[in-house]
């Protein structure tokens, strides 16, 4: 007993740790899409982060802001959008630019504009998608501006500024004017370089009149220095002064180390042109450390190209050859023959991957058509012979039923040919009936006739019986005259009904007034007899059969003498 309670302990224990298994084994696959799910949104929400974090930075801590684009670039497969993961490949491309790897720059923007027209392409044009397209044309136009290829750069731009001409409805009045804001911007600032300042200064008014609903306090610094270049170059130094002024203001206050450097250097520049070399130098000096401060190598070349001319001017002639080696030093390490060839070497061989990619599309789209094509001469072919089945069993069908057409037409023609033999036998049947009535109405009318013959000559012939039989003789004249009508009728009326089944009842019911000796009169008009051969019959006066049949005309309701008595009756 003992042995059999715990065995059956050790089953219960085993069923239920097999169940809790199966609990635990439910709950955590229930659980792990939610995790990932959570996992997911954690990831993407900190790629998001660190590519905010690379935007900050980007302007003072180059480096920094590298280290950050790197780390947002191994976690964007966890953003959700095309356009989501193409804003951290723009920041990457930044970065790069801003540490002087103007082909790395490249290779990132390549990447994201792949990205970007992939998208396009299977989900439309939707207005982020266009958007970030723009962006990253703006961007490319950029790094060939830095690159001092102002042909491409202002291609970009104008391409840059089409697609967003272009682009449709959704996409919010505000985004439009800020990225027109940096294409003026841009596109003024290739013009500044080819000297064309003229044409560059409408470029940066229009920017400006865009930016000020905006509010967008770096457009407004941007476009003031730029605006002051144009000036300047113009020889309107006074007014440039004020422009560069307004934008390192705005810059100071924004902590923008790198573009009050710029700003400098454009007030150096200003200050050499009216002859003010000492205060030039100043600006040249504070735009140097600034530019190294920043990491801004671009910046720092500009500076010391321009502070070496001013110390030269000067007098300093050791220090301003100094200078000018270290800007020889630093402009051949930007603007490589190296590093232009990589870029070109970049650019073609993204062409070439382009063009590549189109050509396999036209590959798929040829072999698309093609199994298209092939697809509807399948279905033509089935249509056509599906078509070809249809008409046959339509054929067929149409065919037995012709066939069963005449059948049923033939047939109906052996029926109506019967119907009309049977009628003709009936019309004959009764014509025989008829004249076999009328044969026995002539016999009834001799008949008739026989005996009051006979009764007249036994009548005229009493006179010379004895007197004793004469009583004999007049009974049996009597008896004859007795018999004679009600015998006759009968017999008569026994075959007109044989022949005319319905005429007494249809009569009965239309006139229910007719005596028998009316209907007896009806029956004799039935059969066209004359008030002669009826007088014979009946052994009344002419005159009587006449009042007969004109009392019968007023029961009958037959008015006027145009009805023939006659036709009406044989009618019913």
């Amino acid at each position: 007993m003992g042995t059999t309670f715990h065995t059956h302990v050790r089953i219960a224990r085993s069923l239920l740790l097999g169940v809790a298994v199966h609990v635990v084994v439910i709950l955590s696959v229930a659980l792990v899409p939610l995790a990932a799910s959570a996992g997911a949104a954690a990831t993407a929400q900190e790629c998001e982060g660190l590519v905010a974090r690379s935007k900050e930075l980007l302007a003072n801590a180059p480096d920094s802001a590298l280290v950050f684009a790197l780390r947002a670039e191994q976690c964007m497969g966890f953003l959700p959008s095309a356009e989501r993961q193409a804003t951290v490949l723009i920041a990457l491309g930044d970065a790069h630019l801003a540490t002087g790897d103007k082909p790395a720059a490249l290779g990132v923007y390549q990447r994201a504009q792949l990205l970007v027209e992939d998208a396009l392409e299977k989900e439309g044009s939707r207005p982020a998608l266009v958007l970030a397209r723009s962006d990253i044309r703006m961007k490319i136009g950029a790094l060939h501006f830095y690159l001092r290829d102002w042909d491409k750069s202002i291609a970009d731009y104008n391409e840059a500024m089409r697609i967003l001409d272009e682009a449709p409805e959704g996409i919010a009045d505000d985004e439009l004017a800020r990225r027109k804001v940096r294409l003026f911007n841009n596109m003024a600032g290739v013009h500044i370089q080819l000297q064309d300042h003229g044409t560059a200064l409408p470029y940066f008014e229009q920017a400006l009149v865009l930016n000020r609903p905006l509010k967008d306090a770096r457009n407004e610094s941007s476009l003031n220095n730029n605006i002051g270049i144009c000036h300047m170059e113009m020889g309107r130094y006074d007014l440039a002064d004020q422009y560069f002024l307004k934008a390192l203001a705005v810059r100071k206050e924004a902590g923008d180390v790198r573009g009050q450097a710029q700003v400098l250097n454009n007030l150096g520049k200003n200050q050499a042109k009216v002859g003010h070399f000492a205060a030039a130098r100043g600006h040249y000096q504070q735009a140097l450390a600034l530019g190294r401060t920043a990491g801004s190598r671009e910046s720092v070349v500009i500076t010391l190209e321009s502070l070496a001319m001013v110390l030269d001017t000067l007098g300093e002639h050791r220090t301003a050859l100094q200078t000018y080696r270290a800007f020889k030093a630093l402009n051949d390490s930007l603007y490589s023959t190296e590093t232009r060839t990589t870029i070109a070497r970049l650019e073609e061989e993204f062409r070439r991957d382009k063009e590549k990619k189109v050509l396999e599309l036209e590959a798929e789209r040829k072999d698309a058509e093609a199994a298209r094509q092939r697809t509807w001469n399948v279905a033509l072919v089935g249509a056509l012979f599906f078509l070809l089945l249809t008409a046959f069993l339509l054929f067929k069908v149409m065919r037995a039923r012709v066939r069963n057409g005449l059948l049923e037409q033939e047939k109906l023609r052996l029926e109506r040919e019967k119907l009309e033999a049977e009628q003709v036998a009936l019309r004959e049947n009764l014509e025989s009936r008829e004249r076999e009535l009328t044969a026995n109405a002539l016999f009834l009318l001799k008949k008739n006739e026989l005996i009051a013959h006979i009764a007249e000559r036994l009548l005229k012939a009493k006179s010379t019986f004895k007197q004793e039989n004469q009583p004999i003789i007049q009974e049996i004249v009597r008896d004859l005259q007795a018999s004679e009508d009600d015998h006759n009728w009968k017999e008569f009326e026994v075959h007109f009904t044989r022949v005319h089944s319905t005429f007494y009842q249809t009569l009965q019911e239309r006139y229910p007034s007719l005596t028998p000796n009316e209907r007896k009169l009806c029956a004799f008009l039935r059969l066209n007899m004359s008030t002669k051969d009826i007088s014979a019959i009946t052994q009344q006066s002419l005159n009587s059969i006449t009042v007969a049949r004109s009392r019968l005309r007023k029961k009958l309701q037959i008015e006027g003498e145009e009805v023939n008595l006659v036709d009406f009756l044989q009618a019913i």
